[in-house]
């Protein structure tokens, strides 16, 4: 069964603007905690036996790519509204 995803977020269309917010609020609060775990590392190693700079530019990493992978879904999220709001426009044009 193959499903349409401009049918299916033409049907959501009303919540999508909320989710974009709310996804945005969280990407941030997200963002805010990983940063704030990321200082509490660093400000408590102790000298002797410090962060390993692997795992260190690893965690950066993974920082980074959920900072991507967050905004390629509000892209989504905003191409998806755009096509649900073109396809009720066309759709009421057409009657």
């Amino acid at each position: 069964m193959t499903v349409n995803p401009v049918a299916q977020s033409a049907a959501t269309g009303a919540s999508s603007a909320s989710t974009s917010t709310s996804s945005a609020t969280y990407a941030q609060g997200l963002g805010d905690m990983y940063m704030q775990l990321l200082m509490a590392q660093l400000k408590n190693q102790t000298p002797l036996n410090p962060v390993d700079p692997n795992q260190f530019a690893g965690q950066l990493a993974q920082f980074n790519t959920l900072n991507e992978v967050i905004q390629i879904r509000e892209m989504l999220q905003s191409f998806t509204t755009a096509a649900a709001s073109t396809s009720t426009n066309s759709s009421k044009g057409a009657h």
